[in-house]
């Protein structure tokens, strides 16, 4: 699964990697740990134009944050937003967690090549509000993050991203293996910092015996 992720490459940085042709309302603040419920930056192909904007992560009545990709294409709460709506939402790193005992340890991840990356992602308009909201897509765990978690967020390479992004494919059959295709990850394991909502700065991301503080996340 993906519960929490980290943004921190800046908007320029953005478009330039993803090909983005216009920005919409964003925080582009960095962001050391994005919750379910807050606004993330995702990428929207609409015919030349390719946007980069704000959706609220949860989708649906229950907010849902993930998707597994196996049956995205099936399921009553995914299967038109696989074939209509899909996105990418830029991220530089993720979280998960790992039982031990009665302990919960974080462990970060992110590309080998420290570049930002995009999950693969779905987005559909609330029908109470009309707000778009995003859920991530997850697969089964690769062998770097098998050790801590069974299963991780898809992450796109750049042809997989082009094709993702392509209004033009709706067919499971050409779109699915686009979600199996591996990553080059590295971890470690942070502080419990990160467990918190509260905290958001770069403490979260740093290993777990280096010097700690306190940050809020910002209003």
């Amino acid at each position: 699964m993906c519960g929490r992720f980290v943004r921190t490459s800046p908007a320029d940085v953005i478009r330039a990697e993803f090909g983005v042709t216009s920005i919409a309302e964003l925080d582009a603040r960095p962001r050391f740990n994005v919750c379910p419920g807050e606004p993330v930056a995702a990428i929207i192909q609409r015919a030349d134009e390719r946007r980069l904007g704000s959706l609220v992560w949860g989708l649906g009545s229950r907010a849902q944050i993930n998707v597994r990709s196996e049956t995205a294409a099936r399921q009553p709460l995914s299967r038109e937003a696989f074939a209509h709506r899909r996105c990418l939402i830029v991220a530089d790193g993720f979280y998960e967690w790992q039982q031990r005992e009665s302990q919960k340890l974080p462990f970060f991840f992110r590309l080998a090549s420290r570049q930002p990356f995009a999950f693969a992602g779905i987005w559909a308009r609330d029908g109470a509000t009309g707000k778009p909201q995003t859920a991530i897509l997850t697969r089964p765990a690769d062998d770097v993050v098998r050790r801590v978690h069974e299963r991780m967020p898809v992450i796109l390479g750049a042809d997989a991203r082009e094709r993702w992004l392509d209004p033009r494919l709706d067919d499971p059959e050409v779109l699915e293996p686009l979600l199996r295709e591996p990553a080059e990850l590295e971890s470690y394991r942070v502080s419990t910092l990160v467990n918190s909502a509260r905290n958001d700065s770069p403490d979260c991301i740093r290993p777990a015996e280096g010097p700690l503080r306190l940050v809020p996340r910002p209003d």
